[in-house]
């Protein structure tokens, strides 16, 4: 393969993270940055631009994956919507922008995230706010409000989410401007002809491979050309583009690896793993009136809250949803049907843990991927879904929301005991689109991680994964600040302004 292009530093995947780091990379080094991204351009392009413009899975902007629910046997697929376009999942979601709970992070010191201090998570918080518009107050439906009250009236706070984030009740804070979306490419890259002279941004560029010479990164292949690396190759291609990408290009788990005849580099039996997500149930509702017009997204109002009376972070994040979507229910059971909600909770912090893994050896085949949703020994997730659903139930017949709904349509009201409705869960479970953990972090001798708290790859040098597969732990909200986070932490550890310890 020719070399077609040199650089310093090379960041893979132009998401939430991966045009943070290019950025600021650029900025504070005088050092040659390309960033590569395998989807589209965004700048100027309305459908990735504009809220509620994009349908997820629309071919031309996302990767079109499916997952398994469980991996063996029962459960069944779903479609696994990833952006495949500048700014990623950012410009492909409905923009809630929730901050990472201290208790999150305080989870991720524990599990191996060590010298991840709060005070520097402060600082890159604090720079997103500087950088990124969030609407911290949108105006929304009458209906949303009354989920909101019905919440109340069981005993739970109001809050404005962006000052306060934590268990309580409210408008959902959304990175948007107008309907503008601001993802870390429009708040970060854009104009891209007013980019610094040096970083290069070049989008439909599939990586298909890393050189590994020496043990150390020296370039990647592309389906341009190879493209020589000075300094450090940056992967932020997200949960399971990133792990594809290291164990196309041998770096996974050895016996993986020879399965797909593919040569060994570096056995590391992470790569792949610890596939995180929040699974989500649904209680469904008929309206008697039309869903009102929301104004920016079809999720305004959100709940999180902790089950039973213990202290700590919430268990359970509420979406409520101002349509229907049959995508999982199985039969007819939105037919008749004109008008309806959800009322959707998920597991906030998981402990089921699923798979990435390769099909092929061959870059343009999907990789197999394994939610194993509800599957851990202590039954954690699934007592906690269940007691969300009761939950679920309880706002859907307070006296706020009774006069706007008409009829529970799913489960049911015959659904009614344990049995009974964890059978509904595992036949209809959804996904938040929120994968991460697949290359977590974790100390030296942890042997399930796969980056040190310094984010390079362990037993290879100039590497390093800036994206939400290094989560050692689920947050207990919607991930996308959370991953922007990130490439602000990884810019500050590449740049040398912070150093661990």
């Amino acid at each position: 393969m020719n070399d077609i292009i040199s650089c310093d530093y090379l960041i893979i995947g132009g998401g939430a993270a991966g045009c943070i780091v290019a950025k600021r990379l650029a900025e504070r080094t005088q050092g040659k940055v390309i960033l590569l991204e395998a989807g589209r351009n965004d700048e100027a392009d309305e459908a990735a631009l504009y809220l509620d413009c994009l349908d997820q899975q629309d071919e031309h902007y996302d990767w079109g994956y499916v997952a398994k629910t469980v991996e063996y046997g029962g459960g069944f697929s779903i479609d696994y919507a990833r952006a495949k376009m500048l700014g990623g999942c950012a410009n492909h979601n409905d923009c809630a922008f929730l901050a990472p709970l201290a208790g999150d992070l305080e989870r991720w010191r524990t599990a191996g995230a060590d010298n991840w201090s709060a005070r520097w998570m402060e600082r890159c918080l604090q720079r997103l706010d500087k950088q990124i518009r969030v609407e911290s107050s949108p105006v929304g439906t009458d209906l949303s409000q009354a989920f909101i009250d019905a919440a109340k009236r069981m005993g739970i706070a109001e809050k404005d989410f962006r000052q306060n984030p934590g268990s309580g009740t409210g408008w959902f804070p959304l990175n948007v401007e107008g309907r503008l979306r601001q993802s870390s490419s429009v708040c970060y890259l854009h104009p891209l002809n007013q980019l610094p002279e040096n970083l290069q941004v070049i989008t439909n560029c599939h990586v298909q491979s890393l050189v590994v010479d020496n043990n150390k990164v020296s370039a990647a292949n592309t389906d341009l050309g190879r493209i020589r690396v000075r300094g450090e190759t940056i992967l932020s291609a997200g949960s399971v583009n990133t792990p594809q990408i290291l164990m196309l290009s041998g770096i996974g788990p050895a016996q993986h690896l020879r399965d797909m005849d593919i040569d060994v580099v570096h056995d590391l039996t992470g790569v792949g793993a610890n596939l995180m997500d929040h699974a989500a149930a649904n209680i469904t509702f008929e309206l008697y009136q039309e869903s009102p017009a929301w104004n920016l997204t079809p999720c305004e109002s959100t709940l999180l809250m902790r089950l039973g009376q213990q202290c700590g972070d919430p268990d359970i994040l509420f979406h409520f949803v101002l349509r229907l979507r049959e995508k999982y229910v199985s039969g007819n059971s939105f037919k008749h049907v004109a008008h309806g909600v959800k009322i959707a909770p998920n597991v906030a912090r998981p402990r089921s843990r699923g798979s990435v893994k390769l099909k092929s050896p061959q870059i343009g085949v999907a990789p197999e991927i394994n939610l194993n949703y509800f599957s851990d020994p202590e039954d954690y997730d699934m007592r906690t879904m269940l007691g969300a659903l009761r939950i679920a139930r309880e706002i859907g017949n307070s006296d706020s929301l009774k006069p706007y709904f008409k009829r529970e349509i799913t489960p049911g009201l015959e659904v009614m005991s344990d049995r009974n409705l964890e059978s509904y869960i595992r036949e209809t479970c959804e996904t938040v689109y929120h994968p991460a953990g697949t290359c977590k972090m974790g100390r030296a001798k942890d042997a399930d991680s796969v980056v040190t708290p310094d984010l390079k790859v362990k037993g290879i040098d100039g590497l390093r994964i800036a994206d939400a597969s290094v989560f050692p732990d689920m947050v207990s909200v919607n991930i996308c600040n959370t991953v922007m986070m990130i490439g602000e932490a990884a810019a500050d550890l590449i740049s040398g302004e912070y150093k661990l310890g």
